[in-house]
């Protein structure tokens, strides 16, 4: 029996083979790593430099990389060390954090329909530069009636992405949500 695709059909193949072999190459690298005693990390950027450019293609790369650290398992213990750490914005990158300055320590962490959550608070004395100019304490900020609940999302979202700087390229992991209470001073 003889199947007939197109040209275009073709190229699509040939391209997920490529993709395919592009994965295997990669898993193959991180396996070497870990022979060697090194500790493997999952970059997003290095998976465009592999030829894994897809978002299908990059979920199978991140998957397989999970598998080789020790899936959900090796990402709860991970997270487990995390808990009760003090961290701050000032040991991330500017582009993450932007106009933020505070600290903030991850109580606890969840783990439900195979997706990871975390629970935190952020310390007294922080501070956050408007795009006006204008220095505020977050407690002022998160009061202010035009602002108060765009701080307050925001806040999340710069310690959501600093958690998955931490977390991702150890883990293969990405966390979900995080549930934040605010320090009003």
């Amino acid at each position: 029996m003889k199947i007939i695709i197109s040209d275009n059909q073709y190229n699509l193949l040939k391209e997920a083979r490529v993709a395919i072999e592009n994965i295997e190459g990669l898993k193959k690298f991180w396996r070497n790593q870990q022979k060697k005693g090194q500790q493997i990390r999952f970059d997003k950027e290095d998976l465009d430099f592999w030829g894994i450019t897809t978002r299908q293609e990059k979920f199978y790369a991140q998957e397989a990389f999970r598998e080789l650290v020790g899936d959900d398992e090796f990402t709860k213990k991970v997270i487990k060390k995390l808990i009760g750490k003090t961290f701050s914005t000032e040991d991330f990158n500017e582009k993450i954090v932007g106009g933020y300055d505070f600290e903030w320590v991850i109580t606890d962490m969840e783990y439900r329909d195979y997706d990871f959550y975390l629970y935190g608070k952020t310390l007294q004395g922080g501070t956050v530069t408007l795009m006006d100019g204008r220095h505020l304490s977050l407690g002022e900020a998160i009061k202010d009636e035009d602002l108060g609940w765009e701080i307050k999302e925001e806040i999340k979202d710069v310690v959501l992405e600093c958690m998955d700087e931490i977390i991702l390229p150890v883990t293969g992991n990405e966390i979900i949500s995080i549930v934040l209470k605010i320090s009003q001073e």
